[in-house]
């Protein structure tokens, strides 16, 4: 572990980071942003010329909790670049227990545009009855080194136990 904090701002709370590099350099950071009271406020960005080691806050919300796919949390972004553009996976929850994977694209990494439905949500007696939330995209390439396409694993929970907690996959 390297010392120190790299985005600290008074009365807030940071959490499920992700990384975008730059084409110029700098890298992003994209994370939940909760208040004092815990409260999320949605996925917000900070730049860093540092390699990571500092950033600074840009101002505005790139993903709002304002659906109500996301309208408890959003959070824990994936981010990749297909074809000139951002496209941005997160997890949503509408409340306590239900999540959903969400997508959203963007030109510039900043102002995102959200698809109205989820990509993946709960199915009703699958492994993921009560949430699907906090995945990974990889992109996939063919023995020769060409690109593919792209896989995405993600956590799920059946909501099998008490309160729809269940296995956690």
């Amino acid at each position: 572990p390297e010392p120190g904090t790299r985005l600290e701002q008074s009365g807030h709370n940071y959490s499920a980071p992700r990384m975008l590099f730059l084409p110029d350099g700098r890298c992003r950071l994209y994370c939940l942003e909760r208040d004092e009271n815990g409260n999320g406020r949605g996925i917000i960005s900070a730049l860093s010329s540092d390699g990571g080691l500092t950033f600074q806050k840009e101002p505005g919300v790139r993903i709002a909790q304002d659906t109500v796919y996301d309208a408890l949390v959003a959070f824990a972004c994936e981010i990749i670049c297909v074809d000139d553009r951002y496209v941005m996976y997160y997890a949503g929850y509408s409340q306590p227990r239900r999540a959903y994977i969400l997508r959203a694209v963007s030109d510039d990494g900043l102002t995102w545009q959200k698809d109205r439905e989820p990509v993946l949500f709960p199915e009703p007696g699958g492994l993921d009855a009560a949430k699907c939330s906090e995945m990974c995209v990889l992109k996939l390439r063919h023995p020769n080194g060409d690109p593919t396409g792209y896989r995405m694993l993600y956590e799920a929970c059946d909501g099998t136990a008490e309160n729809e907690r269940g296995v956690w996959r």
